[in-house]
């Protein structure tokens, strides 16, 4: 069985016990409404599906296993997440696990596998959390203010993961993240 497993945030630049065969993430993906909108560990503003906003295109690899239920583990302990929150789609019998929020970006999964013909594609599916974890309405004000309220540990974390989301990963609110990033770091001097 051959398997795609897309990627957008730290897999990208952080494999760790990702097993894939690719030496370099493939670019040409499918696209997929991706945002910085979920708070995670270490005051991270993280990448993740966010339904009805701006499609980019995001990145893909072939798994290193040929067995579904092994490459869904593989990515799981990666990730450090439940298998729940392993989003896949299985073509060879239908077998899946799409959150029902997302089904509508799937139909941009089917057709993108139409060009590249892999039997499943797997990927990380965190839901956005920014209005859950924080009582706030995910805008880049509040986003700023976060920013603000972050320890220096913190900030030097979440920092660090928005220079190194893919380039071609430009969502709707990134280049406004960053000037609020670089505007943050002169404020700490």
């Amino acid at each position: 069985m051959k398997i795609a497993v897309l990627g957008w945030g730290s897999l990208i630049w952080d494999r760790d016990t990702l097993k894939i065969v690719d030496e370099e993430w493939n670019e040409d993906g499918p696209e997929l409404p991706i945002e910085f909108a979920r708070m995670s560990g270490g005051g991270r503003l993280t990448l993740v599906i966010k339904p009805n906003w701006k499609p980019v295109r995001v990145l893909y690899s072939t798994s290193a296993f040929e067995i579904l239920e092994s490459a869904i583990e593989n990515l799981r302990n990666r990730e450090g997440t439940s298998t729940e929150r392993i989003g896949f789609y299985n073509f060879q019998n239908g077998d899946k696990n799409i959150k029902e929020t997302n089904l509508s970006v799937f139909e941009n999964i089917l057709a993108w596998n139409k060009m590249k013909d892999f039997d499943a594609i797997i990927w990380t599916d965190l839901p956005p959390n920014f209005r859950d974890k924080l009582k706030l309405e995910y805008t880049l004000e509040n986003i700023s203010k976060q920013f603000v309220e972050m320890s220096s540990l913190e900030f030097s974390s979440a920092k660090e993961y928005i220079e190194k989301a893919p380039k071609q990963i430009q969502t709707e609110y990134r280049s406004e993240i960053e000037k609020i990033v670089l505007r943050e770091q002169a404020n700490r001097g």
